[in-house]
């Protein structure tokens, strides 16, 4: 008879038979009743020394100054070493480092120490932050790409079979433009339009030739939002506050005053080319619809702040007030604009996107300011 990965097989039996023989040693020796009896006596004396340290000891000044160094320097560890196994191994270390201080604290004046308890715990509350933020990150991969998988489709549904149809369907007309033109009767009143002035015939085709260029134009641009990635390898440490400053006050000094509050030595991971771009992205945006016409002193306001886990930077611009039949979602998906913009809504799905990338958040504080964007991004894990 056949069977696959015999090999496998008979080694794994190999192990299983050796842990057999292993249990059926320590059945018939002493050595299983000796082990426990030893680790309940160890249980017993730690027992009796609990009890004796809690009603004789209760509290210490020693004790308590190896509680406040310690507390500190695991806080620091936790806080500055950057990788989760860094910031466990150095957290274990220390607990190491103060084993010998409390053996010898409790043999000279039988107090026992709570500090390497508490930096055990403490090591213990890294991994389990490490291991939900690992968590986290492969449930939001695997979002991402399912997403990206059903926009790629979609997106060469559209390019395979629109587009073409969009250039059948605009050749003809222009060729009936050209025709009337030709002939001198393009300007022949056609209908009534709403506001009660006539439409020619050669104005009517050439809104739907420029209709059918602007789905094209969008297809396009979608295209071009939906196929660049904003790739996790391309990741690094940036300077957040002193990056605003730097790269997106300059280019904008000339047409409004940029202002960047936060602190210089901030770092945050990031993709640097798509924050940038989805930076600019608010920045034009305001340019466009904030500040039409005479606007006297246009500002936008920045303000980088952070939390123990989060960077918050809440935008403000002292313009038009954002539409209020524009909520967060529509502002951040493809395609989605108000009544009144000139644009085709990908400035605003290219910052969703990037929001995304970084595992943010994206929200519309509707309070005193005319327009309060608030992007919020992890400090770690990404």
């Amino acid at each position: 008879m056949y069977l696959p990965h015999k090999r496998t097989f008979t080694a794994n039996l190999i192990i299983g038979v050796s842990i057999a023989l292993f249990v059926y040693f320590l059945k018939q020796s002493a050595l299983l009743e000796f082990l426990l009896a030893h680790l309940g006596q160890l249980l017993a004396r730690f027992y009796v020394t609990l009890v004796i340290n809690r009603l004789e000891y209760a509290t210490s000044l020693v004790g308590l100054l190896s509680d406040a160094a310690s507390i500190p320097l695991a806080a620091f560890l936790w806080t500055y070493l950057r990788s989760a196994a860094s910031r466990i191994a150095g957290t274990l270390s220390l607990g190491l480092l103060l084993l010998p201080v409390a053996i010898a604290v409790y043999r000279s004046h039988g107090v026992i120490l709570s500090s390497p308890l508490i930096v055990l715990g403490v090591a213990a509350a890294i991994a389990v932050e490490a291991m939900a933020d690992r968590f986290s990150r492969e449930i939001h991969a695997r979002i991402l790409d399912g997403k990206q998988e059903a926009e790629f489709g979609i997106l060469g549904h559209l390019n395979h079979n629109v587009k073409p149809n969009i250039q059948i369907a605009k050749s003809p007309l222009t060729a009936v433009l050209d025709f009337l033109e030709e002939r001198g009767v393009d300007g022949e009143v056609l209908a009534k339009r709403l506001d009660g002035s006539d439409e020619t015939v050669g104005e009517a085709l050439q809104k739907a030739v420029l209709s059918l260029d602007q789905i094209g134009a969008i297809l396009e641009n979608t295209r071009k939002l939906v196929t660049r990635q904003i790739r996790r390898e391309d990741f690094c440490e940036v300077p957040i506050v002193t990056l605003l400053a730097s790269e997106i006050v300059p280019l904008y000094a000339g047409r409004l005053r940029i202002v960047v509050t936060g602190d210089h030595q901030l770092m945050l991971r990031l993709h640097r080319e798509s924050f940038v771009e989805a930076i600019n992205n608010l920045v034009r945006n305001a340019l466009t619809h904030a500040f039409t016409g005479e606007h006297p002193g246009p500002e936008l306001c920045f303000a980088v702040r952070e939390s123990r886990s989060r960077v918050t930077i809440d935008y403000t611009n002292n313009g038009r007030p954002f539409p209020a039949n524009l909520n967060a979602k529509d502002f951040l998906t493809c395609g989605r604009k108000s009544y009144d913009s000139p644009g085709e809504g990908l400035g605003g799905a290219w910052i969703g996107k990037t929001v995304q990338a970084h595992r943010g958040s994206f929200d519309i504080i509707r309070d005193a300011h005319p327009l309060h964007f608030r992007i919020t991004f992890p400090k770690r894990g990404i």
